[in-house]
């Protein structure tokens, strides 16, 4: 079964006509970010459409994104184009993110944007049974990146990995943009 398919399925199966969604994604969302008729339309015809609308999609429909592409063409491989990514996450006025990979793999990959003295807060990942690992790549720029009791400098090209469940934040102490990626396994969205 195509996803398209498979959504509109479930929008049947909770007996929502389209304009149903609709209102309902203006009540949970607010008229200026829900989806409009039409693009809920482009979806279940299977057409082009951003990755966002089909979060914002599933969202609405009170479903996970994983349990959208259970079965369907996108539980094994999945492109998400640059522009196509979900919204963006506004951690402070000059740190941002974007998830950047699917909710329906074990891991979770995150594009970061600090802008210069921009940091993202110190994190940790809960101890349990589970391996917790975190690695980061530096695309351009420098980047602090203090992890438990060390300090790192990491420049262009810089790489370095970790236990996750260890206290650690990040920080662009540079006069220019840092762009970094972060790989965590298991994913935490």
């Amino acid at each position: 079964m195509k996803h398209n398919e498979k959504i509109k399925q479930i929008r049947v199966d909770q007996k929502l006509t389209v304009k149903d969604v609709y209102e309902r994604g203006v009540a949970i969302l607010g008229k200026r970010k829900a989806i409009s008729i039409s693009t809920i339309n482009r979806i279940e015809a299977g057409r082009s459409h951003k990755f966002s609308s089909l979060v914002k999609l599933c969202f609405i429909l009170g479903i996970e994104l994983k349990d959208l592409y259970k079965g369907t063409e996108l539980e094994t491989c999945l492109v998400t184009r640059k522009n196509e990514r979900a919204s963006e996450y506004v951690i402070s006025d000059k740190a941002v993110s974007q998830i950047i990979n699917s909710p329906n793999q074990n891991f979770l990959v995150q594009e970061f944007v600090l802008q210069p003295s921009g940091q993202v807060p110190r994190d940790h990942a809960e101890e349990d049974n589970e391996k917790h690992e975190k690695f980061l790549y530096v695309i351009s720029g420098e980047l602090a990146c203090a992890v438990d009791d060390q300090e790192f400098l990491l420049g262009s090209g810089d790489t370095v990995s970790f236990n996750s469940t260890k206290p650690h934040f990040f920080e662009n102490r540079s006069k220019t943009k840092c762009k970094f990626l972060t790989v965590e396994n298991p994913g935490r969205y």
